[in-house]
């Protein structure tokens, strides 16, 4: 059965870019989150940290019984060292001090997608994980003649956790689902096209099983960080959750939201770390330059990466970014624009589908690059992923610009629409 799914995806992947694109409005306004089991609502899965409260989780906090900062400072000091040699320079460094480094958002994915085209099944080549959104906020911020209570650098880190299957599971079944999880990692990006030819029918379908024991078991721990005095319906917008309404309860969720972290996102457990920033100066119209950086898991270290572009239907590097690409409101990377007419016709027209080359493309192709049935991470450039908010010098998917609120782009929505879908045809089964 489950091989046949796979099967079915590729042959439907056209008339799922179709219908995507034809129908996101209407889908961005329906609510699968009615049938997803324990009844999970938008704010469930798109945790939103005000900026502006005495209440706080710092990057420094270090939480029982993790023993360790939630966020290393030789993390950020290995982001700080990347940024150095770009036109970023030692802005982090000049402008931010460790303290001020704040989680301002994180999103809980039922099952993010494990491979690098959205043709192979990303409902069934999936795995859950928690993201974790950083952010330098200063506290009685001087701008021009106001003091702003809470003002947020024009940077952020966007730290990725696997869920760890040793939080559900019995020893043995750990054992298994994580070689399952490795060897379905290896396959899809050794063969993204064909990874059942890496992978037996029979291993996929106990991987599969083991999944969503996982899955159920982190939705559970998502639905417990509840207050439990506030309506399923209280839980359906994409901003701060009801329990900061009051003091109290701002601060139980608050100590919830500590302990869920020590458990779900040791650093570990950190996979993917990456990082945008803005030079120094604080002028994102006037400087109009932002760069961008990413870290992998390699053995017990983040070693920084070169970003590469791939193509959505066979995994192959179409353009490789380097270790820092840069992008202007305007402009995606500039070497970009001018490899293009070197490169062959078919890499070009599937590099200019889903890249914004340009603003005057925002509004026809903002659909194809946000919604993840169409175009995966890889598939896009880091820029456009980020220039899709109706402020186009706003940068920000899931974090704060300055004292403005926080900013959750059309990605995020469409991830968070696509995560309640999933969990309806789970609870169907």
């Amino acid at each position: 059965m489950i091989k046949m799914s796979i099967l079915r995806s590729f042959r439907c992947s056209l008339s799922v870019w179709t219908l995507a694109v034809s129908g996101m409005s209407l889908l961005l306004n329906s609510s699968p989150a009615a049938s997803a089991p324990l009844g999970i609502q938008n704010a469930d899965l798109a945790i939103v940290l005000p900026a502006q409260r005495s209440l706080r989780i710092a990057a420094q906090d270090v939480v029982s019984p993790l023993n360790e900062s939630l966020l290393p400072r030789e993390l950020l000091a290995q982001v700080e060292t990347a940024f150095r040699s770009t036109a970023v320079g030692d802005a982090l460094e000049t402008e931010n001090i460790y303290a001020d480094w704040t989680l301002v958002g994180m999103r809980v994915v039922p099952c993010s997608p494990l491979g690098i085209i959205p043709s192979t099944d990303i409902q069934v080549f999936c795995w859950p994980e928690v993201r974790l959104v950083w952010q330098p906020v200063l506290k009685d911020f001087r701008r021009y003649a106001v003091v702003l209570d809470a003002f947020a650098d024009d940077r952020a880190i966007h730290a990725l956790y696997d869920f760890e299957p040793g939080l559900v599971l019995n020893p043995s079944e750990t054992i298994r689902a994580t070689t399952l999880l490795n060897r379905i990692r290896t396959a899809l990006q050794v063969a993204p096209t064909k990874p059942m030819n890496m992978i037996t029918a029979d291993e996929l379908r106990e991987f599969v099983i083991l999944r969503d024991k996982v899955s159920d078991g982190l939705m559970e721990k998502t639905r417990q960080l509840r207050s439990g005095s506030f309506a399923n319906s209280a839980y359906n917008a994409f901003n701060e959750r009801p329990e900061f309404n009051s003091s109290a309860s701002a601060a139980e969720f608050i100590e919830k939201l500590k302990r869920f972290l020590a458990s779900a996102t040791p650093p570990k457990s950190l996979k993917e770390m990456t990082s945008f920033s803005l030079p120094e100066g604080r002028e994102p119209p006037q400087i109009d330059d932002w760069v961008f950086i990413q870290f992998l898991r390699q053995g017990q270290k983040m070693v920084q990466q070169r970003i590469n572009l791939r193509s959505a239907e066979d995994g192959r590097i179409l353009f490789d970014f380097g270790p820092a690409p840069r992008a202007s409101q305007m402009r995606d990377e500039p070497e970009l624009h001018t490899a293009l007419d070197s490169m062959s016709a078919k890499d070009a027209k599937e590099i200019r589908q889903r890249v914004l080359l340009s603003p005057t493309e925002i509004s026809t192709k903002s659909q194809i690059i946000a919604d993840r049935n169409i175009t995966l991470v890889p598939n896009t450039s880091c820029a456009s992923c980020h220039k899709l908010n109706n402020l186009r010098f706003d940068f920000h998917a899931f974090s704060y610009l300055e004292d403005r609120t926080i900013s959750v782009s059309p990605r995020v929505k469409t991830d968070v629409m696509r995560d309640l879908e999933w969990l309806a045809k789970r609870g169907e089964r």
